[in-house]
């Protein structure tokens, strides 16, 4: 059985992480306090339905539906959380003080909850100064920018305090 390789830290709650990011569960479970543990967990989860981690989870994501929730039973039988807890209460409980994670209205199922608060600029060379593209979003009905890069390809991303300017943004270009 393939087993791959990655090097590993112990953070100052006795929690294993691996480089890469992922929590891998307490050295002796009853060592560690409820908080500690509820926050490792938060960690985990957070992980597990952010954007870098699905592009690659093949599992996680084959296991959500159309509407990219996914059952707290799946999530509770991944590895990298029974290592932590089975207990689905205190998984549903933590997933609900995420703002990373959402939970559907009856408790059973969760999805990621990204935010799409940045705009994509094409053909824009990137030659243009940073003030240039900035200047193009400095009308009283524009929301603020947070930050402007130039990505690639002529392309360049703003990036905006939340969805909704984002969201503004778009409806007026």
């Amino acid at each position: 059985m393939y087993s791959p390789s990655f090097e590993t830290t112990r953070n100052t709650t006795g929690i294993e992480e691996s480089t890469d990011g992922m929590i891998l569960g307490p050295e002796e479970s009853s060592a560690i306090s409820t908080e500690d543990l509820k926050e490792c967990l938060k960690k985990q989860l957070e992980f597990c339905f952010s954007r870098e981690n699905l592009s690659k989870d093949l599992y996680l994501t084959s296991q959500m539906g159309s509407d990219q929730f996914v059952s707290i039973w799946t999530i509770a039988n991944m590895e990298e959380i029974k290592r932590m807890t089975t207990d689905p209460d205190l998984i549903l409980e933590v997933v609900r003080s995420s703002p990373m994670v959402q939970v559907d209205e009856k408790g059973e199922k969760v999805r990621p909850s990204h935010k799409h608060c940045i705009v994509i600029l094409r053909e824009i060379p990137g030659t243009t100064p940073v003030e240039e593209v900035k200047a193009l979003f400095k009308s009283e009905n524009c929301p603020k920018v947070i930050s402007c890069e130039f990505a690639h390809n002529s392309n360049w991303y703003i990036t905006f305090q939340s969805d909704t300017d984002a969201r503004l943004l778009k409806q007026r270009l």
